[in-house]
């Protein structure tokens, strides 16, 4: 039987490996496994419960950095019940932490948050500092994998405040590196390179490897986005030797793809294709089989030389991986690349084939990006909700241990907050119906620029007769002191003439602000008569000089044919004016792209004209541009399809156009030669 003594020296033992085995999670997560492997052992011999909890807490966070998810969420659910039993509540806010990386790693974002603000809440009643910094930046990862950029950089700054507060090199370098991550999203590069290098310097100094490889690749890959191939190839392959001296695999092999993809971009073949087929031996060895497929589909999607049984056995295996791990947005790029395979081999029937299934993919991919949209809003949405009502439960507990009494009146407050949660949860399924709509419709970025321009003209009015007017008052001072009453009275009428013209200049410019608050108010559908005339000229005048902001040495000639006589017609002006906005900026763009061909020698045009046929008013409006390919007419009301290049267009407007005269009871046509005009006409019922 074991003596006391001897217990406590077991205890104290085990305790000390966990503890060192806390210290390593980070730098060496291998040296972390074999101490919490190492303490478990002890612990579970002596059945030592504190001892199995920390230890099977390190040993599952360990699991973690290796990609084991499964055999380390068996472990923390064995660490939950045991720091449940000695009420520890600092090590059951770590587990539910490692708990929500892993759901966030499977993809199961609405538990990931679940799992984080019940660590969040643990780790703020019991003032643990640490801790609370990373919930807070482990709830920043979320919000990014959730494309919420602005709740993500909200939590992520939280989270370097604490860090930065306590000089918590762990959270500080985090935060850095994912606020990079963040911006890089976004594509503020420049912007990201300040925050990777911010992390790296961190994670040098605190000599964690697995941190500053990361933060190398990143860096890389960034300035690889830059164009910068030098920094880019010398910080991947940094990145690449510092995994393979501490063995990550995982950052190992995304470094030597970077690398490929950076060499196929020099034209250099033979590193791009053997740095491809390294980073490809290291994902099948670790079971990465949607990376495994990007492999094999970068070998054979961009280098030709190879012979064709090569590129189809590529394809093949490639298809067979993306579908067993269900990865659409590479099950697309494949038929697209069998498209172009079988085109090039003039085998029309099997290259039509895989353009169909092309199509039907991308179309699946557009629709489940929508659908992951607003399932998205409503994970955010209830993770806010149960965070509201978890600090609302918090607060109650404290309150009623000092103050019993009050305990029937904040059972109503909570009754009170619970039917608020209930009507913003009501609300937001309406919004949600409403979402893809609005969305599309939020053209009040493409007016700023318009606006400005047309509010500038009378506050420069106001300022110059505001200047005159102070010379004018000096003036009559002047007179009036030397007695020259006449004078001065010829000065107060100058005066009042001034105070008429900045008067009617204010006027103008308060209607052209209500003009624009009214274009941003939502639309509630709602129809009035409206001038069309004034209406399709205004939004013309809008959408050149918005385009002019844009780009200051454009030019084109505008006509107007309004039929003078045309009577208000009942439509909704607000959603209209976005169809006549999209439109207008369609046709400068398509002339812009002209004149960058034919220079001086092309004057751009653009026409918009009304008339009343029976019972309907035509508006046509017209340009003289590249006009639009005739295969593609059937095409450009679709979402998602655009005829611009790449970042220039959504494919949403002329499909929201469309929607929105339809919804008037109208029409939406158009004429066009490519190479020389294209012309949409509107008809609305009178």
């Amino acid at each position: 039987m074991i003596s006391q003594n001897d217990l406590t020296d077991q205890k104290l033992a085990i305790d000390n490996l966990n503890k060192e085995a806390w210290q390593y999670r980070i730098k060496d997560s291998g040296q972390a496994l074999i101490l919490s492997k190492n303490a478990v052992d002890l612990a579970e011999a002596i059945d030592y419960t504190q001892g199995k909890a920390e230890g099977y807490r390190s040993l599952g966070f360990s699991f973690i950095r290796l990609s084991r998810h499964k055999e380390a969420n068996a472990l923390l659910e064995k660490a939950l019940d045991l720091f449940t039993q000695v009420n520890d509540l600092q090590g059951q806010s770590d587990v539910y932490e490692f708990l929500g990386i892993i759901k966030r790693s499977l993809g199961d974002y609405s538990a990931s948050l679940e799992f984080l603000f019940k660590s969040l809440e643990l780790r703020k009643q019991t003032s643990y500092a640490e801790g609370e910094c990373l919930s807070f930046y482990h709830l920043g990862v979320t919000y990014k994998y959730l494309g919420d950029y602005d709740k993500a950089l909200k939590y992520l700054l939280e989270s370097l405040s604490i860090a930065q507060s306590i000089h918590y090199w762990v959270g500080e370098s985090y935060s850095l590196n994912l606020i990079g991550m963040v911006y890089y999203e976004t594509g503020a590069f420049n912007k990201a390179l300040e925050y990777y290098h911010q992390s790296l310097a961190q994670r040098e100094e605190a000599g964690d490897k697995w941190g500053e490889a990361g933060c190398l690749d990143n860096i890389g890959y960034t300035y690889f986005k830059l164009k910068d191939y030098k920094q880019a190839i010398d910080f991947c392959t940094r990145s690449n030797s510092i995994c393979d001296a501490i063995g990550d695999k995982k950052g190992q092999s995304n470094s030597l793809f970077h690398l490929g993809v950076i060499y196929k971009d020099l034209n250099n073949p033979d590193k791009a294709k053997r740095y491809g087929h390294n980073s490809l031996e290291i994902r099948r060895e670790i079971g990465d089989k949607k990376g495994e497929a990007e492999i094999l589909l970068f070998l054979a999607e961009h280098f030709n030389d190879q012979d064709k049984e090569t590129v189809l056995e590529l394809l093949s295996k490639a298809s067979e991986l993306v579908q067993e791990v269900n990865a659409l947005d590479l099950l697309s790029k494949i038929h697209f690349d069998y498209y172009r395979f079988y085109k090039l081999s003039d085998l029309y029937k099997e290259s039509l084939s895989h353009f169909e299934l092309f199509m039907e993919v991308e179309k699946k991919l557009h629709k489940e990006a929508l659908d992951e949209r607003i399932q998205n809003l409503e994970i955010s949405h209830k993770a806010e909700q149960s965070r509201n009502e978890a600090e609302i439960f918090r607060l109650r507990n404290v309150e009623l241990a000092a103050l019993y009494e009050q305990s029937i009146r904040q059972k109503g407050e909570i009754e009170e907050q619970k039917k608020i949660a209930e009507e913003s949860l009501t609300d937001l399924k309406t919004t949600q119906n409403q979402l893809i709509q609005r969305e599309k419709m939020a053209s009040l970025g493409e007016l700023t620029a318009g606006i400005a321009h047309e509010i500038q003209n009378p506050l420069n009015f106001i300022n110059n007769f505001s200047d005159v007017n102070k010379e004018l008052i000096d003036e009559i001072k002047n007179e009036l002191h030397r007695g020259n009453n006449e004078s001065a009275l010829l000065i107060a009428d100058d005066i009042k003439e001034n105070e008429q013209k900045i008067n009617h200049h204010g006027k103008r410019a308060d209607a052209i602000v209500k003009g624009m608050l009214q274009h941003a108010r939502t639309s509630t559908g709602k129809k009035e008569p409206t001038d069309i005339n004034a209406l399709a000229g205004e939004y013309l005048q809008l959408s050149y000089h918005g385009f002019r902001a844009k780009d200051k040495f454009f030019n084109a000639e505008m006509e107007t044919h309004f039929e003078a006589a045309l009577k208000k017609i009942n439509i909704n002006p607000q959603d209209m004016g976005r169809v006549l906005l999209n439109l207008y900026n369609n046709a400068f763009y398509s002339v812009s792209e002209k004149k960058k061909q034919f220079n001086a020698s092309f004057v751009a045009l653009v026409s918009v004209g009304t008339k009343r046929i029976k019972d309907k008013v035509e508006i046509v409006i017209r340009d003289n541009g590249i006009g639009i390919p005739h295969k593609m007419i059937d095409k450009i009301f679709q979402p998602f399809f655009t005829t611009k290049s790449a970042g220039q267009g959504t494919g949403l407007g002329l499909s929201m156009s469309y929607d929105i005269i339809k919804s008037h009871g109208g029409e939406l046509k158009v004429e066009t030669k490519e190479g020389e005009y294209a012309e949409f006409i509107i008809y609305l019922p009178v």
